[in-house]
């Protein structure tokens, strides 16, 4: 099996929105939480499982509430491309954490890598562009 590392947040994917970057540092801790149970950190893998998963899906659908409302909210142009994308991530999860329901620590270490990447790229990426969209129509209120 591939070597998984856990990932730290880094600063750099601040967007500048405190609200949703608080959110997004939430996220991450969620999905280091899952890294700890997976990786043996934790006491009662099922147990810590089940809870961690059942964070991780109520807090992603939330934070991507809470982000297109925001996003509706500034008249940001590409809000319904962004909630694609967000709805493709919810599918993959919900289809993962069913899975992991029988599945087992590898594959949990997997999933938490799906999770960190596919976050941090995202943030990197689409929500960079929708806060440099918003950031100015929020200061100029």
């Amino acid at each position: 099996m591939q070597r998984v590392e856990k990932i730290e947040w880094d600063d750099a994917y601040l967007l500048g929105v405190p609200e949703i970057d608080t959110q997004h540092k939430s996220l991450i801790a969620i999905a280091n939480e899952l890294y700890d149970i997976a990786a043996g950190i934790s006491g009662e893998y099922e147990k810590d499982m089940a809870h961690v998963l059942k964070e991780l899906t109520a807090y992603t659908e939330y934070h991507f509430s809470e982000e297109e409302e925001f996003m509706e909210r500034y008249g940001y142009p590409s809000c319904s491309m962004h909630k694609i994308a967000h709805e493709a991530f919810v599918s993959e999860v919900t289809h993962q954490v069913h899975k992991l329901a029988d599945g087992n620590r590898e594959d949990a270490l997997l999933f938490y890598s799906f999770v960190v990447s596919w976050v941090l790229s995202h943030v990197a990426r689409a929500d960079k562009v929708w806060a440099h969209y918003v950031k100015p129509r929020i200061s100029g209120q």
